[in-house]
């Protein structure tokens, strides 16, 4: 029940690429394997009971399944650490070999002894003093046995609250792990050709795949229950954030150890072995009340319902009232809500009827399902994948915490030793400068390349102009000499002018006059006044008026003068009647302005 059946299942989707033929593709291809591996991240989940590695492919539509594989360990190599060890490394070589796995990066959780998960209160500080904090409140909490030099720690804030003084005070999820497993983890991974850029924590991973399952807003409480082969976890989450954990000693095995006893039955008194236990917890499950009197037909013949649950009762009762208890402790102790929802995942939670049983005797919640997996790849189901639906589905719940640790960054905690972060910087540092420098001095070449080609057309270029330049020196000198006497005539016509001053277009003044001056009217004389500007003209004539008076008629004369497009400001400086005249006359004299 703990393991996908069959034991083992693989899947590669993965196919080979033709290696480039030139050199520069080669850079691009190395730039492009850089930077598709970060994505490509392999993660691996190491249990008491199986090994499971996933790899993703993260693309614009989301996350798909690139390799996944589980496999069971062995009862017989699980209390044998070294045996252990040596199969684990030589399963994930062959595996990566075999899938053709390019990345050799890869994210791994620890659990179990040495991993300590708590919930702090520590004082609002600023980021620089926080780890400090954070430090001295672990310090408590540590077994005494431990101490801070020998543990290695990460945190993230999860929310903040006052405290009894109404003093604010930031609620901190911390995760510290014994730094001699780390080490251990650490060279694992080398040694199976893997380079480890993270180690987190179940409960972490879990917690990173959540918003790619649920949507829980970030104020709401979701409770994750993973039930593995040896102890069960209850996870509470606030959005995707881990803010309480606690660890239940109930796991898969301990509900086959249960049904391992001697029964009677309508054909004799059998004797289960684990093995056989494993089948029946499989075939069989939970049986609900319904299923009481119900005959279940197993390899040993017919078992009841009734016989079934009073195997497996003192577990579930234990299971329930450890889920009850941490409930009660998490909502007394955070002053919240208790949660509504409780999600199942890991090998176990795929007993038959756990849902459905948890849900019956769990009060106040109001949902109790698996956790959708699958749902973080939102293209796992294409044409080589849908083959092994089924086994996909079967394995989901074992794959959890790979997907967590394979989704972006892989969670908010990571353990990796300090001196492996500036290894892997170092590293990163490295694959940069084998790339660039290759890449500097194509682009050098191609640059002076380009300078040469240029330099040279633009040598030709200037022989072809200096040819012309010498075909046009006469006509240039010609064109010189002209602009050399044009600018001495602009310069006398200015001083013409300057000499002269303004005058204005006397032709067109006297053919204004001629126009303008009635028969009547005879000028004697014209006089331009030169010392006022504009300049001031006088005119002196006679008058003659044989039909009408004489002032009317010189009045009109004024009017037809001072609408000309020439004249301005028309006065009569005198004007004196001829009294000897035969007719009515006047002699008169008229000063204006001219316009020009």
């Amino acid at each position: 029940m703990d393991e996908p059946n069959p034991s083992e299942t693989q899947n590669n989707t993965s196919a080979s690429k033709p290696k480039p033929a030139f050199p520069l593709l080669n850079i691009f291809s190395l730039i492009g394997n850089v930077f598709a591996s970060a994505q490509n991240i392999i993660g691996i989940d190491i249990g008491s009971h199986s090994i499971k590695l996933l790899q993703l492919q993260k693309s614009a539509k989301g996350y798909a399944i690139t390799n996944y594989i589980t496999r069971t360990i062995t009862q017989a190599v699980k209390d044998k650490p070294q045996e252990k060890k040596r199969i684990v490394k030589e399963f994930v070589k062959e595996f990566i070999a075999e899938a053709r796995i390019k990345t050799t990066l890869g994210r791994i959780a620890v659990w179990g002894k040495g991993v300590f998960i708590f919930s702090l209160n520590v004082p609002l500080l600023n980021k620089k003093d926080l780890r400090g904090a954070v430090s001295m409140e672990l310090k408590k909490r540590l077994p005494f046995q431990l101490s801070l030099e020998n543990i290695s720690f990460d945190f993230f804030v999860t929310g903040s609250t006052r405290d009894e003084k109404a003093l604010e005070t930031l609620q901190i999820t911390c995760v510290a792990c014994d730094r001699l497993l780390l080490e251990e983890q650490v060279e694992l991974l080398k040694e199976m050709g893997i380079r480890p850029i993270a180690i987190n924590t179940i409960a972490d991973a879990l917690g990173n795949i959540l918003p790619f399952c649920l949507e829980i807003p970030a104020t709401k409480t979701a409770a994750l229950l993973d039930s593995g082969a040896n102890s069960s976890t209850l996870n509470f989450y606030r959005g995707r954030d881990l803010v309480f954990s606690r660890e239940i000693p109930i796991g898969g095995e301990h509900f086959t150890h249960a049904m391992t006893r001697s029964l009677s039955t309508s054909t004799g008194p059998i004797t289960i072995s684990a093995e056989d236990a494993e089948k029946i917890k499989r075939q069989c499950g939970i049986p609900l009340e319904e299923e009481a009197k119900t005959e279940f037909l197993t390899d040993f013949g017919i078992l009841s319902g009734e016989q079934i649950s009073t195997m497996l009762r003192p577990t579930l009762e234990r299971l329930v009232m450890e889920i009850n208890r941490t409930f009660t402790y998490y909502v007394s102790t955070f002053k919240t809500h208790p949660a509504e929802e409780l999600y199942l995942t890991g090998g176990n939670s795929r007993l038959k009827n756990l849902p459905q049983f948890l849900a019956h005797n769990l009060q106040g919640l109001k949902r109790v399902e698996p956790l959708g997996v699958l749902k973080a790849a939102k293209t796992w189901k294409d044409s080589a994948v849908f083959k092994q639906e089924l086994v996909m589905e079967q394995a989901a719940p074992h794959l959890a915490c790979a997907f967590g640790l394979c989704l972006g960054n892989g969670g908010k905690i990571n353990l990796l030793p300090a001196k492996e972060k500036l290894e892997q910087k170092a590293a990163f540092l490295s694959i940069i400068l084998k790339i660039s420098f290759p890449l500097i001095l194509s682009l050098n070449l191609l640059y002076y390349a380009v300078c040469f080609i240029g330099a040279r057309s633009y040598k030709k270029f200037i022989v072809a102009t200096t040819r012309e330049v010498k075909k046009l020196a006469p006509a240039s000198t010609k064109a010189r000499e002209y602009l050399e006497i044009k600018t001495k005539l602009d310069q006398r016509k200015k001083l013409l002018e300057q000499a002269s001053g303004s005058q204005p277009l006397w032709y067109g003044v006297f053919k204004e006059l001629s126009a303008i001056t009635p028969k009547e009217v005879i000028l004697s004389k014209i006089t331009v006044v030169e010392n006022k500007e504009p300049k001031e003209l006088r005119l002196a004539g006679k008058i003659f008026s044989k039909y009408t008076i004489v002032d009317l008629e010189l009045s009109q004369y004024l009017m037809v003068l001072g609408d000309s497009p020439f004249f301005s400001n028309v006065q009569l400086v005198s004007s004196e009647q001829d009294m000897y005249s035969a007719i009515p006359a006047a002699n008169f004299e008229i000063a204006c302005r001219m316009k020009y």
